[in-house]
């Protein structure tokens, strides 16, 4: 029972992080890494639960982690042309930094040129024409990184919303594992109370969600 009780309570520990990881995948800043190592570790320490569960809990247990595999899944795909494009903006970001560095060297250079009184028309030309390559660069970089910028916003918000559809099939296979691990434990617990809470819970947060989204949309 003592084993038990450590495998359950590692592997309720382990759900809850799969869950949590499920609801920040929107957080682009979130490194595909750790979310991969999450999932990992905590589908390892879930799978103990086959060594010393009751048949009811093991399929339980089962079925939670094959959902949550199925969503960390479908979700990842989908996440990966958004860090893609992320990536393509902080590359933007860079070009446009360095194109202004250039343009400020290049102002520079003009004012140096122009305090020693230097007349040559050639040299002046060059220097215009770098600072009008220079200024059209950061031009089109800033219109690129903008286009995508706008792109990713959008589809961030509705991928924040296909993240927190996945939780709505999660809550009820959470509950009934959760059940399952009570009563094996001879631990009194009303299944049907919590699921009921927890679809009360979602609600909620689907809802301050939405308002999110909308207040986003208006403020552009």
């Amino acid at each position: 029972m003592e084993l038990r009780k450590s495998v359950y309570l590692k592997s309720v520990e382990a759900i809850s992080k799969n869950h949590m990881i499920l609801a920040q995948m929107p957080n682009l800043e979130l490194s595909d890494t750790e979310v991969v190592q999450t999932f990992s570790r905590s589908s390892a320490t879930i799978a103990k639960v086959n060594l010393v569960g009751s048949q009811e809990t093991v399929r339980a247990m089962t079925k939670l982690s094959s959902e949550l595999g199925a969503a960390y899944m479908k979700l990842s795909a989908k996440r990966l042309p958004l860090i893609a494009r992320k990536t393509d903006i902080e590359i933007l970001d860079d070009l446009i930094e360095a194109s202004s560095k250039e343009k400020d060297r290049i102002i520079a250079m003009m004012k140096e040129v122009n305090l020693q009184g230097i007349k040559d028309e050639r040299l002046w030309e060059v220097i215009n024409d770098n600072y009008e390559f220079e200024n059209k660069q950061t031009e089109k970089y800033l219109s690129d990184r903008d286009s995508l910028a706008d792109i990713n916003s959008q589809e961030i918000l509705e991928f924040s919303r296909e993240c927190f559809r996945s939780l709505k099939v999660i809550y009820p296979l959470m509950a009934d594992a959760l059940v399952a691990v009570r009563n094996e434990m001879k631990l009194p617990f009303d299944g049907e109370s919590f699921k009921e809470l927890m679809e009360e819970s979602y609600k909620k947060s689907e809802e301050c969600l939405e308002e999110f989204i909308s207040e986003v949309a208006e403020n552009g």
